[in-house]
């Protein structure tokens, strides 16, 4: 007769029997295995290196010929030929305006130059007259005289002579006298006709250079003043970087000197500036001082646009990585640091100023704190998250 088992064995038999269960499915299941070292990468070591001292500024792109056109005369404006981004030639026109009494002006002007014209002409006529007279006066005087040495003619007739010689005289006289003022009053005239003809002109408003219109202020039917806007024009291809340094850091100055300039609006593009004037002392208020670099010709440069640039003093030491070694998250910079495992780390930095690229290295970035000197980093990191990963160097 089989023995019964009492109620604790056999809830012990059956917690064997699961136990037993579970370390043959245990046994079983694949375990998890570690991934393979990364052979694809490039380490090298931080170190120290020979890096330019310079100073960054802030700027702004100012145009470095600029004209306020403004009318020269008080008239209508009648029509503005361009707008705000055209480009002009010099001496397209600009503006034009009512020339209804400039033309009047001009035209009565005229009218007086050929008056004086007319009377300087009559006035020529009779200086001929005149003197052709005075010769035929001065010749009979002289026969008389010889005559009256030779008590030829009575002293009567000698007298007449004489008289109609005098005579002849002062109407030469009074001829040339005339035809003095008359040529003074053409000379005013012509003067005044050809002022007229200008002020005319100033009717007819051209570009002085080739330029971009950058401001439009006045439309048809607005007055125009001497010395009230009516464009902005600024020289095509010709800007400066203005910018603002301390005063303690001006002596760095000098014209030109050459300095690496970057702007916001033109990401990635290196462009070079040449110190082309700065002020001799510093603003009272501020304690700054203002230069001006000449960038170069180049047609997405515009005024207003806001840029920096970095002014050498010399070399100083510091940590410099390549810039593809810089892992961005979000706001934050990081690097992958390789320890004595060779597993990587991630490892935050905080970055200086960029290094422009030279025959022996690229663009690398500085360092200012979170690496030292002789750890060892993955300069091509890329996309890859690195974090905890065993790495090793490409043979």
């Amino acid at each position: 007769m089989r023995e019964k088992l009492s109620r604790p064995a056999a809830l012990a038999a059956v917690a064997l029997l699961a136990a037993s269960s579970f370390a043959c499915r245990d046994s079983a299941a694949p375990r998890p295995q570690t991934p393979a070292a990364l052979h694809d990468v490039h380490i090298t070591t931080v170190a120290a290196t020979e890096i330019p001292d310079e100073l960054e500024v802030p700027g702004t792109v100012v145009s470095a010929k600029t004209a306020v056109i403004s009318a020269r005369v008080m008239a209508t404006v009648t029509e503005v030929a361009v707008r705000e981004g055209d480009p002009v030639r010099q001496g397209q026109i600009l503006v034009r305006l009512d020339d209804t009494e400039l033309a009047s002006r001009r035209d009565a002007a005229r009218a007086a130059l050929a008056e004086a014209a007319a009377a300087r002409s009559q006035a020529a006529q009779g200086l001929t007259a005149a003197q052709a007279q005075a010769e035929v006066a001065q010749k009979t005087y002289q026969r008389f005289q010889y005559l009256r040495e030779q008590k030829s003619v009575s002293l009567q007739e000698f007298d007449e002579v004489e008289a109609r010689y005098r005579a002849a005289q002062a109407q030469l006289e009074a001829a040339r006298a005339q035809q003095q003022q008359t040529e003074a009053l053409f000379e005013r005239a012509q003067s005044e006709a050809r002022a007229a003809e200008t002020v005319a002109g100033y009717a007819r408003i051209t570009a002085p250079f080739d330029g971009l219109v950058v401001r439009r202020y006045a439309d048809p039917g607005a007055l125009a003043a001497p010395g009230v806007p009516l464009l902005l024009l600024e020289q095509s291809g010709a800007y400066q970087l203005e910018v603002t340094l301390p005063v303690r850091e001006a002596a760095v100055l000098q014209r030109g000197m050459r300095a690496r300039v970057q702007l916001d609006e033109l990401p990635g593009r290196r462009l070079e500036g040449t110190v082309v004037e700065f002020e001799a002392g510093a603003e009272p208020a501020s304690h700054t001082v203002k230069a001006k670099l000449q960038l170069p010709r180049d047609a997405e440069i515009r005024s207003g646009m806001f840029g920096r640039a970095w002014f050498t003093r010399g070399m100083r030491r510091a940590l410099a990585v390549p810039r593809e070694a810089i892992v961005v998250r979000g706001q934050l910079h990081g690097v992958y640091v390789v320890d004595a495992e060779q597993i990587a780390r991630l490892r935050l930095v905080t970055l200086g100023s960029a290094l422009a690229a030279t025959e022996t290295a690229g663009e690398r970035v500085e360092i200012l704190s979170g690496l030292s000197e002789g750890e060892r980093i993955v300069t091509n990191p890329g996309a890859r998250e690195l974090e905890g990963r065993k790495v090793e160097a490409e043979p």
